[in-house]
């Protein structure tokens, strides 16, 4: 049986890129996806290369959402995918 990944990997520049292309603060963010400011920032600065899957999801769910002007993802959205 396949077994899903423990971690994946976040490319920390790019995801800063696309935080503040959105137009968010970092708190905004950290905010949106339910992880701690601190846990962004070190994503972000590459001292963290790797996190959880839910998180993961929660995190780009939030950016994504900003990205397209809604302020979080819709609820219902995630069993879409």
């Amino acid at each position: 049986m396949h077994q899903p990944p423990t971690t994946l990997p976040v490319d920390g520049p790019e995801l800063r890129k696309r935080r503040m292309a959105a137009g968010l603060e970092i708190n905004d963010l950290a905010k949106a996806a339910r992880i701690s400011r601190s846990y962004l920032s070190h994503l972000e600065t590459g001292s963290r290369t790797r996190m959880r899957p839910t998180r993961y999801k929660r995190l780009f769910d939030a950016l994504e959402a900003a990205e397209h002007g809604r302020t979080a993802p819709l609820r219902g959205e995630e069993e879409k995918e």
